[in-house]
């Protein structure tokens, strides 16, 4: 019989509860004895891994079901967040984890990695945690307030509008613009013949180029457009330039890795962030890596969208290792 609980810590804090028995459920706790969590840093056992932490969750269950020397741990996390919420809602409920599992792992992606699947169903039920979090007023309040309703929510949310329609609207609004060209989208592949010199690949850079007067896209319409394969599964991008025309025909651009680069994954691709300061120092002052996943222009330029990108290619590979 499952006899876990819960306690919410603090962002920051330890964990000062006497329990011998403590889960980390995502996020890093200090205090816990047993990690489950994809995030950087984490001590999660190697046989309990994958790419969400609601993921690991439900890998765990299904390794240790039937019996388990953490059947009564106290489970820990410290932020509300969808993967959070579902990793800990798994731990504390996980015969109805393994029946809705599909249902929240497609919200855990959508919260953690901005991934827009086929279906909408994990976009809404993320959008809908995200509302209800913000109406909460703070994540300790969330856990108290929303987290009882998480089932109700699963199987509810559809028939929920009010909690994702005006959201959702407007993505599909946005993604509209990529169907039909408005805002114009190319790859341009890493072609490592041209440098032999180096040693690696950066990889292919998916371009998106949102015209004079249309706003950047959300990441949720970056990952429908570049939708990301299992490692060994096909090429999928690794790096996106997201550019912006401005009235007078320069260009903003923000330089990125697809949304779940940051977290330490195992069927989705590593991708390792480029060492940034030497990139500035190749891309000069107008560049900036402040608020980017990697960089981003200060200022707008004049170079278009293609070169743009085959400078930023040129320049992330003359800073690569050289070959011996």
């Amino acid at each position: 019989v499952c006899a876990r609980r819960f306690e919410f810590v603090e962002y920051g804090k330890q964990y000062e509860g006497d329990a011998e028995k403590t889960i980390c459920c995502d996020g890093l706790v200090k205090g816990s004895k047993l990690h489950l969590t994809h995030w950087s840093g984490n001590e999660t056992p190697q046989e309990y891994k994958d790419d969400l932490s609601t993921e690991i969750a439900l890998r765990f269950i299904k390794m240790t079901k039937g019996s388990s020397e953490w059947d009564d741990a106290v489970l820990l996390n410290n932020h509300f967040d969808t993967d959070g919420v579902m990793s800990v809602w798994a731990l504390l409920n996980p015969e109805l984890a393994l029946k809705y599992e599909a249902k929240i792992v497609s919200a855990a992606a959508a919260g953690d990695f901005e991934e827009w699947g086929f279906s909408d169903y994990g976009l809404k039920l993320d959008i809908a945690l995200k509302k209800l979090r913000s109406e909460a007023g703070s994540d300790k309040k969330a856990y108290e307030q929303v987290f009882p309703e998480v089932e109700d929510l699963i199987n509810t949310v559809e028939d929920r509008p009010e909690l994702w329609k005006e959201d959702l609207d407007k993505l599909n609004e946005q993604f509209m613009k990529v169907c039909n060209d408005e805002i114009m989208t190319s790859t341009l592949e890493d072609n490592k013949t041209k440098f032999r010199h180096a040693s690696g690949k950066v990889g292919t850079i998916g371009i998106m180029v949102h015209p004079k007067g249309v706003e950047e896209v959300s990441p949720y319409v970056v990952s429908r457009t570049f939708p990301q394969s299992s490692a060994g599964m096909g090429d999928s991008v690794t790096r996106i330039l997201l550019a912006t025309e401005q009235e007078d025909g320069t260009y903003l651009y923000n330089y990125q890795r697809p949304g779940h680069a940051w977290a330490d994954t195992s069927r989705r691709q590593k991708i390792e962030k480029p060492n940034v300061e030497k990139l500035l120092e190749v891309l000069g002052p107008k560049w900036t890596s402040e608020d980017f996943d990697v960089v981003g222009t200060t200022s707008p330029v004049a170079e278009g969208p293609e070169q743009m990108a085959d400078l930023l290619l040129g320049a992330e590979r003359s800073i690569l290792p050289r070959l011996a």
